[in-house]
């Protein structure tokens, strides 16, 4: 088997054929699948169009976003086609090209040194920061294996030895702190560098990326897959950066895979890379993952991480719920993955993904906790709610433990603001995190979880953080009755909280309801802040708000409540509410108030100099002086708004009364419909899967098994 082949069966995951196989075929006997089809005649128009332009390989200079940094990007996205073009159809011009890049390459790289723009980060030698190298390598090795047996010696030698193989030393034996780190850098830099390896036939670069410099295990490739995923395939960074990471943990598996079989790289640690694969389709509403930690709203499952992933995962387990992915995707890769993918997706072979509630552990060994995802039903675009209950995310983690989301077809409704940058736009600090980033995106206040005297969890100290995780209790997944209950007694130094989500289906109801117990208990006096963050616009409200109109003060001066204007503040005794209007729905947030709590309505975007941050609203729930506290909430999707026909249904809210109450070693919430009907929602202090409770409303009887009862109550009696 050529060293070429061992490259190609790694890129696709597919049974080894004879190398008489896999010689280049006419461009006129090519007969694609039309997913495939349109990826060629994509790779074809940019590789046409890098050869019409000319080899440009210029001296690196620029940030992210930089001229020199986007075309070095353009370049390694070439080499990666213009070979895969080469393979495909034979021709050449696409080998030829190819090799011009490498050659031109081989003559600038040698004499690079550190990126003049290099910032905090590691710097590169093409880029600002060595991230973007190992980018750069996995790429072009994989697109330069498809052309190397075609070149002479001459030609292989001097790419071998000016540009592989001293990218691959410079991102290992050359920066140990980056390659040893268990972290999404060192698994770009660990997947470049064994690619590296397997390709030139040097064992020594493959170890060092399996197993650390040291070859002790305790770093590299394979200690990656030990302690950056839990038992369930859920990233410790969190979704936006288990997508970065994904492309090279499969890729590099799919190498391991072909060179090394022995390893055995898909069943390692209990099939872990698979599992990462569907839990980051899972960790997705309508396609676009969830935007927790660090993470950018836009991003999606239209990347080039999932093409990869989805086209080698179904390759490995041919499960025709991949092709469904493919098919939204409407995008797949040259490799020969992508290519038998395309193939069966138009034979008709997809199946739906079985999208539904999901728990997924938090921790090496499962035990730091969890996120979890509850649905009613397994539309991609319906019902989710989202807690966050995991450990900190390293640190690119937030401040935002006992947090929750919550989306339907209409969006994101309860919003997390994610990262304050601007991806590669180099007039907002080169692309890099803006300072905003620590200021306000990460701060406790700038998420929906308690905040206890204006300080951020772990006081801001992210490596604090690391150190503790969060308690999941309790949680069911299915039923008309799905609920969390999670705990953290870490985040302050004097006080635990306890959070129960609940998402509620009541017969009747076009949409779920989604109920919210949380508990603040400390010692002595503190200020408790309950913000929720929304998107909409406000329609009204039963608090009478006194308005900022002349002049918008600041909530605060540090740890996010700098970055808060407040736009009113009121007060209101027993049920509260705010409703807004998102899209074509209306949303009403009721809140149970006890005496002194106050109604914050707020907006980000203060102290901001170089409108760096998204103008967002919030509603803050504050009790003042207390040394516990429960803040009792309840979202009620409704009612519809039809523009084009100018029609507008139930933009009142259904629920008319919100009671609470504390019986029997239990929280007691009812809900009380326009109707008349009402629903007892009672969650136990005792939450063992087998403990009996029962306790009395309005002189019945009402008895459970396990954390949460839940009773609808009609007019003429009960039933459970």
């Amino acid at each position: 088997m050529t060293r070429r082949l061992a490259l190609l069966l790694a890129a696709a995951t597919l049974p080894a054929v004879p190398a008489a196989a896999q010689e280049p075929p006419a461009a006129s006997a090519q007969v694609y699948a039309p997913l495939f089809a349109a990826e060629v005649e994509r790779a074809r128009s940019d590789v046409d169009a890098s050869i019409r332009a000319g080899i440009n390989v210029p001296v690196p200079k620029d940030p992210g976003g930089g001229f020199t940094h986007e075309q070095h990007k353009r370049n390694y996205r070439i080499i990666f086609e213009g070979g895969q073009l080469f393979r495909l159809t034979g021709e050449a011009r696409y080998r030829d090209h190819v090799r011009d890049l490498l050659l031109a390459y081989a003559d600038l790289y040698p004499g690079l040194g550190p990126h003049p723009a290099k910032a905090n980060q590691t710097a590169g030698r093409l880029f600002w920061q060595s991230l973007n190298d190992s980018v750069f390598l996995v790429n072009a090795v994989q697109g330069y294996a498809e052309i190397r047996d075609g070149l002479s010696a001459d030609e292989r030698k001097r790419i071998d030895d000016r540009v592989i193989r001293p990218m691959a030393r410079f991102l290992s034996d050359e920066s140990p702190e980056v390659i040893n780190r268990i972290h999404n850098h060192a698994t770009w830099a660990a997947a470049g560098v064994g690619l590296s390896g397997y390709l030139l036939g040097d064992r020594d670069l493959v170890d060092k990326a399996l197993l650390g410099l040291d070859k002790s295990g305790k770093a590299g490739f394979l200690r990656q897959l030990d302690l950056l995923f839990s038992p369930d395939g859920y990233y410790a960074e969190g979704p936006y950066y288990q997508r970065y990471a994904l492309q090279p943990f499969v890729v590099f598996a799919a190498a391991i895979a072909a060179n090394d079989p022995d390893r055995k790289i898909f069943e390692y640690r209990d099939g872990i890379v698979l599992k990462a694969i569907r839990t980051a389709i899972d960790l997705t509403h309508e396609g676009f993952f969830l935007p927790i930690n660090d993470a950018m709203p836009d991003k999606s499952l239209r990347t080039e991480e999932l093409y990869h992933a989805v086209a080698i995962a179904y390759g490995a387990t041919k499960d025709p719920a991949f092709l469904s992915i493919a098919d939204w995707q409407g995008r797949t890769v040259l490799t020969p993955a992508g290519q038998a993918m395309a193939a069966d997706l138009a034979a008709g072979k997809a199946r739906p993904w079985p999208f539904g509630s999901r728990l997924l552990s938090d921790g090496p060994d499962g035990k730091g906790g969890a996120l979890v995802m509850l649905r009613t039903n397994a539309d991609p675009a319906g019902p989710l709610l989202v807690a966050k209950n995991t450990v900190q995310g390293m640190g690119h983690g937030h401040f935002d433990r006992l947090g929750w989301l919550y989306y339907d077809e209409t969006g994101a409704v309860v919003t997390d603001y994610g990262a304050a940058r601007f991806l590669n736009v180099e007039a907002k600090r080169g692309g890099r995190y803006l300072p905003e980033n620590d200021s306000w995106a990460s701060a406790t206040i700038a998420h929906n979880t308690l905040v206890v005297d204006e300080q951020s969890h772990f006081a801001g100290n992210w490596k604090d953080g690391e150190k503790s995780g969060t308690r999941q209790l309790a949680v069911s997944l299915e039923g008309p009755t799905r609920y969390t209950i999670a705990e953290i007694d870490s985040a302050y130094k004097d006080v635990a909280i306890r959070r129960s989500l609940l998402l509620i289906e009541v017969e009747g109801l076009a949409y779920p309801l989604a109920l919210d117990i949380l508990h603040g208990t400390g010692s002595g006096r503190h200020v408790y802040d309950l913000p929720l963050h929304f998107s909409g616009h406000i329609i009204d409200s039963d608090i009478a708000f006194d308005r900022n109109l002349a002049e918008r003060p600041v909530l605060g001066k540090a740890n996010g409540y700098q970055h808060l204007w407040i736009d009113g503040i009121g007060t209101k005794a027993g049920k509260a509410r705010l409703t807004w209007m998102q899209g074509s729905r209306f949303y009403s947030y009721h809140m149970l108030s006890s005496a002194g709590t106050s109604f914050i309505l707020a907006e980000s975007g203060a102290n901001d100099p170089e409108f760096n941050l998204r103008r967002e609203p919030a509603l803050i729930q504050r009790v003042d002086g207390a040394a516990a506290v429960t803040f009792i909430s309840l979202l009620e999707p409704h009612g519809a708004y039809d523009a084009a026909a100018e029609t507008v249904v139930a933009s009142s809210a259904r629920v008319v009364a919100l009671e609470h109450r504390k019986e029997k070693g239990a929280e007691l919430v009812l809900v009380t419909l326009v109707d008349g009907r009402r629903i007892a929602i009672a969650v136990a202090d005792d939450l063992a899967a087998d403990a009996q409770h029962d306790l009395t409303v309005d002189g019945r009887n009402l008895a459970w098994t396990g954390p949460v009862g839940r009773f609808d109550l009609a007019k003429t009696g009960a039933k459970k």
